[in-house]
């Protein structure tokens, strides 16, 4: 039952993206990552500066990276 909520949650978008994000992190990256995933995700949804253009681009591009993988 467990499992058919979390599939129905994540088919609507009704999921902490931080969370998964981290979980995500921790797999493909590696758990040192993990806190710096966590820093630069705050920062970046507080309306914070994490980086250049660049580097603020290749995050976001993480971060749909991972929405596009749940």
């Amino acid at each position: 039952m467990k499992k058919i909520l979390s599939k129905i949650r994540k088919k609507f978008g009704l999921y902490d993206l931080r969370k998964e994000g981290a979980k995500w992190v921790a797999k493909n990256l590696g758990d040192e990552y993990v806190q710096e995933f966590l820093d630069k995700y705050d920062a970046l949804n507080s309306g914070g500066v994490i980086g250049g253009f660049y580097e603020t681009a290749m995050f976001i591009s993480l971060v749909e990276t991972i929405k596009a993988e749940i």
